[in-house]
């Protein structure tokens, strides 16, 4: 069975793109998009760039493993970030988005597929028969991130329907790894636009 295809992720901002003319929810959506390919490829930094990202971010998940964290600062934040890079475990892959953006940011109803070896999905306190077997962790959530009057993040509330929860095992050939989503996401990848100052 073939790989699914890890630009899938993006879709949902991309179709929204084709349909918005506000400039700053297309700074918002474009930024979604930026950030998502970064965060994947695990070329993180980039998330913190100062037209990404607020100097003082607030993360807030109820999520499989992350009940209740709140992430309150950047260096807080990046601790999160590093962590799914150095584990190579920030390849997901973004099914079935839905998208609403306004002046305060977005919403997102979607479906997170994470691609995990055996260990990994160990360490996240699952049990499997394969340590080193490949593994597809499902999860459904419902996303908020606040978002500043120049288009930058502020921070992301994310929340997870757990009854939808699962964790399939799957053969070598179905899984991404993160130099797949690098070769697919990173020729995607484009700068900012240029967002006038509000009232200009």
């Amino acid at each position: 069975m073939p790989k699914n295809d890890i630009a899938t992720t993006i879709s949902a901002a991309d179709r929204l793109l084709e349909t918005t003319e506000n400039p700053l929810h297309r700074q918002i959506l474009e930024n979604y998009r930026r950030h998502a390919i970064l965060e994947i490829c695990g070329e993180w930094e980039g998330i913190f760039d100062a037209d990404m990202m607020v100097e003082h971010p607030v993360y807030i998940f109820n999520i499989t493993g992350m009940d209740g964290v709140v992430a309150d600062g950047a260096n807080a934040v990046k601790d999160i970030y590093r962590n799914l890079a150095e584990t190579q475990t920030c390849v997901m892959l973004v099914e079935d988005e839905q998208l609403w953006v306004d002046d305060w940011g977005f919403a997102s109803d979607a479906t997170f597929v994470t691609y995990l070896r055996g260990r990994d999905a160990i360490e996240r306190g699952f049990t499997v028969e394969d340590v080193d077997g490949y593994y597809r962790e499902h999860q459904h959530f419902v996303m908020i991130w606040p978002y500043d009057d120049a288009g930058r993040l502020s921070g992301e509330h994310v929340y997870e329907n757990k009854a939808l929860h699962r964790l399939e095992q799957i053969a070598l050939e179905e899984f991404i790894t993160i130099d797949d989503a690098r070769t697919r996401l990173l020729p995607l990848l484009r700068p900012l636009p240029a967002l006038a100052p509000a009232g200009a």
